[in-house]
C-alpha cells in the first residue's frame, strides 16, 4: 500500500484495529467450508469488534487498513490470493493472458451482483478503473493502476482517462492492456483499488456515496448502519452470489486513537469477542493470567516496521549517520519489553519470504561502530548534531518507542530527541503536505505486503520515482532505480532475482531507512469465537468463515 500518498502502510498498534498505512493489493481470503463444532452454534451469530473510525469506505481512496477492515466485507474483485500466494477467482470465473504478457482477458462469472440487485458487469470495472485513476479523484493508490497501458500519463494528467487500456467487450467479459509484462499484475487485481464502483450511488450521492442507506455493495456483507465515531453494523448479504457467512451481523465498535487500555478493558467485561493487541502495559498481566491462556492467538504477518528517516535534510543525508541511528537499537529489547509485541528483529527493511532479501549485507547492532561512524561523520560524541524530533501516531506503544529513541540516542551518541504525538488522520495528512517532507526529522513508519512480490517493496517504496507519494524518504540513487525498475519487467523468475540482490545490496549500503521488527499479531479471542483469523498480507480480518458457538 502506498504511504499515504501511494501504497505506504503505515501500521499502527492494532489494539483498536489502528491502522496501518496500506499496500497494493487486496488479497482477499479464499473461501472455506468451515467445520461445524460438535457444541453447535448459537442462535445469534453477531460478532462485536473494536475498531477506530475509519477514513472512509470508499475502495478507491482507502489507504489504511482501518478502512480496509471494514471494505473487504463489502467488496469483492475479479481475484483474490491466499498466503501461500496462490491466485483464485472471486468475480473472474477464468482469464486469458496474451503470449506477449500485454494482454488481460477475465471473464466474469453469472449470477454476481450488487447489493441493490443490478448485475456487476465489465463496465462497472471499466468504470472505476477510469474513476480511480482520474486525477480528479485523488486516489493515493491509483499507482497500482499504473502498469495499465496510459495510467501513469493520465495519473499525472498527460492524458485523457478514456484512453486507459481497459475496456469491457460486453458485459462479461473485461480486456486490460498493459505498458509492458508485468509478472505481478495478477496480484495487483486483486487490489481495492481494482474493485468495481456502483457508478449510480458514486454520480448521485458524491462524496456521501458510503454513508449508510447510500453505499452500494457487492460483498458477503453488506452495511446496515454506520454511526460515525460510534459503531458501525454489517449485516449478512443474503443475496451473495458465493458461500454465506454464518455471522448474522458484525458490530464494529469504534474506540478513539490510543484506546487500546479501554479496548481490553471491554473485552475483560465480554463487551467484545475479539481484542486486536493488548496494550505494552498489561501484556505481562495478561500472559501470565491462566483464565486467557487459549484465548491468546498469534498470527504471523508479511511486514516491517521501521524508523522513517528524512534523506533531504543535511545532519540525515549522511549514510553514516542513518547507520549509527540503526546500530544503536536493541531490537529484542525493543520487541520484548518495550513494545511488548510479537514480532522478529528486522536487519534489512523486506520481510522474509520477499525475493531479494538478505539481512546478512546490513548493518547489526554495534554501538561502538555507531560512535565511530558518527565522528568520521563530523559529530563525534554527537557535538554538532541538532536535536531531531521523532514523530508518531497516537498509540501507548509508540509512546514507548519514542521514549526509548530519546534514552538509547543520548546514552550512545549524544543525540537529543523531541517527541512529537499525532492522531491517525492528523498524521496521515501531515504525512502528505510538502512542508513535512522537508521538515522532518525521523517518524514511525510500517508496510505491510499487498502482496507478497518484490515489487511491493523494491519497487514502490524505495524507488525515487515512486518515493514522493510513499514515505517522502527524499533517497536517491540513480543505479538503484535503473535495476528495480528492470526487475519489474524481468519474466525470468531467476534473472529478476539477480537484480533485486543487486538492490538490496544498495539498500544495506546506502540505508535509507531504519528497520525496527518483522509484524507479527497478538489478538485474544473469546472461546465461543470460531475461525478467527487474519490475512497475513494485510492484517484484516476476513468475516465470512467466523461463527460464533453456543455458550
Amino acid at each position: 500500500m502506498r504511504e499515504f500518498n501511494r501504497r505506504e502502510f503505515l501500521v499502527g498498534m492494532t489494539g483498536t484495529g489502528l491502522a496501518v498505512v496500506l499496500a497494493a493489493c487486496t488479497p482477499t481470503q479464499q473461501p472455506t467450508q468451515p467445520s461445524q463444532p460438535a457444541g453447535g452454534l448459537a442462535k445469534e451469530q453477531v460478532i462485536r469488534i473494536p475498531l477506530t473510525e475509519p477514513p472512509t469506505l470508499d475502495p478507491g481512496l482507502a489507504t489504511d487498513t482501518v478502512s480496509l477492515d471494514v471494505i473487504v466485507q463489502l467488496f469483492d474483485g475479479l481475484v483474490g490470493f491466499d498466503d501461500a500466494g496462490n491466485i483464485f477467482g472471486i468475480h473472474a470465473e477464468k482469464w486469458d493472458v496474451s503470449s506477449d504478457g500485454i494482454t488481460y482477458t477475465f471473464y466474469l462469472r453469472p449470477g454476481i451482483k450488487w447489493s441493490n440487485g443490478r448485475p456487476i458487469t465489465a463496465q462497472d470495472y471499466e468504470w472505476a478503473w477510469k474513476r480511480n485513476i482520474d486525477p480528479k479523484t485523488a486516489s493515493d493508490y491509483a499507482t497500482t493502476l499504473f502498469p495499465i497501458k496510459n495510467a501513469q500519463a493520465i495519473h499525472e494528467g498527460k492524458a485523457n482517462p478514456q484512453t486507459l487500456g481497459v475496456r469491457a467487450r460486453d458485459d462479461r467479459t473485461l480486456e486490460v492492456t498493459l505498458e509492458a509484462p508485468a509478472a505481478y499484475f495478477l496480484r495487483l487485481a486483486s487490489t481495492w483499488t481494482m474493485f468495481p464502483l456502483p457508478r449510480e450511488a458514486i454520480e448521485k450521492y458524491g462524496d456521501k456515496w458510503t454513508e449508510a442507506g447510500n453505499i452500494v455493495t457487492n460483498g458477503a456483507f453488506k452495511m446496515s448502519s454506520w454511526r460515525h465515531q460510534q459503531e458501525i453494523v454489517l449485516e449478512r448479504n443474503e443475496d451473495y452470489w458465493g458461500k454465506k457467512p454464518t455471522l448474522q451481523r458484525a458490530v464494529y465498535r469504534i474506540f478513539p486513537e490510543g484506546a487500546e487500555e479501554q479496548v481490553l478493558a471491554a473485552y475483560e467485561n465480554d463487551e467484545l469477542d475479539v481484542a486486536r493487541g493488548i496494550p505494552p502495559a498489561q501484556v505481562d498481566r495478561i500472559l501470565n493470567d491462566p483464565k486467557f491462556k487459549d484465548q491468546i492467538k498469534i498470527f504471523d504477518q508479511s511486514g516491517t516496521m521501521f524508523i522513517a528517516v528524512n534523506n533531504r535534510r543535511p545532519h540525515l543525508r549522511d549514510p553514516r549517520v542513518r547507520k549509527a541511528l540503526g546500530m544503536t537499537l536493541e531490537r529484542q529489547v525493543l520487541i520484548d519489553r518495550v513494545l511488548k509485541v510479537v514480532a522478529k528483529p528486522a536487519y534489512s527493511l523486506q520481510p522474509p519470504g520477499i525475493m531479494g532479501r538478505n539481512p546478512d549485507i546490513w548493518p547489526k547492532e554495534d554501538v561502538e561502530a555507531a560512535r565511530r561512524l558518527m565522528a568520521d561523520a563530523g559529530y563525534p560524541n554527537g557535538q554538532g548534531f541538532p536535536e531531531i524530533t521523532f514523530t508518531y501516531n497516537t498509540s501507548a506503544a509508540w509512546k514507548a518507542l519514542g521514549e526509548y529513541l530519546q534514552q538509547r540516542w543520548q546514552q550512545t551518541l549524544g543525540i537529543k530527541v523531541k517527541l512529537q504525538e499525532m492522531e491517525w488522520r492528523v498524521f496521515l495528512q501531515w504525512r502528505r503536505t510538502p512542508e513535512a517532507s522537508q521538515t522532518y526529522d525521523v517518524y514511525r513508519g510500517g508496510w505491510l505486503s499487498d502482496y507478497e512480490d518484490p515489487n511491493n517493496w523494491y519497487n514502490v517504496l524505495w524507488d525515487s520515482a515512486e518515493d514522493p507519494g510513499v514515505f517522502n524518504l527524499g533517497w536517491k540513487n540513480p543505479d538503484y532505480d535503473r535495476i528495480v525498475r528492470q526487475a519489474r519487467a524481468e519474466l525470468d523468475q531467476q534473472k529478476r532475482a539477480q537484480l533485486y540482490a543487486q538492490a538490496e545490496k544498495i539498500l544495506a549500503d546506502e540505508y535509507p531507512a531504519i528497520p525496527v521488527y518483522h509484524y507479527g499479531a497478538r489478538h485474544l479471542v473469546k472461546p465461543w469465537v470460531k475461525n478467527w483469523t487474519i490475512s497475513r498480507i494485510l492484517g484484516f480480518a476476513p468475516l465470512r468463515d467466523v461463527q460464533i458457538l453456543a455458550r
